[in-house]
């Protein structure tokens, strides 16, 4: 029982009815706020007290008992906490998704930076492309007979070229199967330029020390229209880089969910003989910068085992996988120098097959 009661015309003591309040347990209003919110819950209050006393009239001789007040004094403040909780709870739960990622102000999802590290990756891709582009259409062109033929020298492991092989014999000498060599392999082909008479593949094996084995030779007669692009077709292809994407992406073979993929390997088959024409191989790289999942690789061989710079896609399916190889070029002056597997060493234009007499060399 209250043993100290205040008379009705005894001021309210403002520093007493403020050490009832219980101490904060986490503060989520600056302090300023706190005083500002304490004063004027004593002002309302202090104004509900008088209101009470003026209802119960003057002769009232019994004040109320300040056990009750305390108890709304008490009750008020955890109340106010509990609402800002609720307000802190809210927005802590607007910042994280509940899986670990933050989605409201100030973040973003796993998704959201992977999508954008692919695109740093494709920007960067895009302005090396540009730069070769700027080197291949520097090139000087070439003038090109219709009797003539492109000559081309590359290096590479002999799977590439599924040779050079030599029949087996039994004890009779009859032909009982074929021997594919294993190892590096110079490829020398002479391709027509209207492709109206046959070419030729010359593949030679190559000793360590990059020296010919004669006995290991195998001429390839390539026919006409033998899936490649004759370089009369070559010098067909538009120049301007969206329609040229347009063409390769609509042309036979082209799978939509590998579209990608299929353009890159298109490309890569005929960069070769394109570097004799400039305006198509500067056409060429740009529109494959216009290809998403492009990507640059740093520190990379061709098929010689010279370093350069590479270029390639990553499959849409798995983003951690880069399949089908890559392009190389020379990291100082960005010639092409071929792919992983296959080193382009030269390329030229010729007066006769099976002999390596350029007219116009690379």
């Amino acid at each position: 029982m209250n043993t100290n009661p205040r008379r009705p015309d005894q001021p309210v003591d403002h520093q007493e009815l403020a050490e009832l309040l219980p101490a904060p347990g986490r503060p989520v209003l600056r302090r300023d706020r706190h005083r500002v919110l304490r004063e004027h819950l004593m002002e309302h209050i202090g104004n509900s007290d008088k209101t009470v006393h003026e209802r119960s009239g003057t002769t009232s001789t019994s004040p109320a008992p300040r056990a009750r007040r305390r108890l709304v004094l008490i009750a008020a403040p955890l109340a106010l906490a509990a609402v800002v909780g609720v307000g802190a709870v809210a927005v802590d739960a607007v910042r994280d998704d509940g899986k670990g990622g933050a989605t409201g102000v100030g973040g973003t999802t796993a998704e959201h930076r992977q999508a954008e590290h692919r695109q740093a990756e494709h920007r960067q891709a895009a302005q090396l492309l540009d730069r070769i582009a700027v080197v291949a259409a520097d090139r000087p062109a070439v003038t090109v007979r219709d009797d003539q033929f492109i000559y081309t020298k590359s290096r590479g492991s002999s799977a590439v070229w599924g040779g050079p092989t030599k029949p087996v014999r039994d004890a009779k000498g009859d032909v009982t199967g074929t021997k594919t060599y294993k190892g590096t392999v110079q490829s020398d082909e002479w391709q027509p330029v209207t492709g109206r008479t046959d070419g030729l593949r010359r593949l030679t094996a190559l000793t360590p020390d990059d020296g010919f084995t004669p006995s290991r030779k195998q001429d390839i007669t390539m026919a006409p229209g033998a899936g490649y692009l004759t370089f009369r077709e070559l010098q067909a292809l538009p120049t301007d880089p969206d329609a040229l994407l347009r063409k390769l992406e609509s042309g036979n073979g082209v799978v939509k969910s590998r579209l990608t993929e299929t353009v890159f390997e298109n490309v890569g088959a005929i960069l070769d003989q394109a570097t004799l024409l400039p305006d198509l191989s500067a056409a060429l790289y740009r529109a494959v910068a216009k290809l998403p999942d492009v990507r640059v690789v740093k520190n990379v061989k061709d098929g010689a085992g010279r370093t350069g710079i590479g270029l390639t896609y990553t499959n849409r399916g798995d983003s951690s996988k880069t399949t089908k190889g890559y392009w190389v070029f020379d990291a100082n002056s960005l010639a092409y120098l071929g792919t992983d597997r296959s080193a382009l060493l030269d390329v030229a234009v010729t007066d006769d097959k099976g002999k390596v007499t350029a007219v116009g060399a690379s």
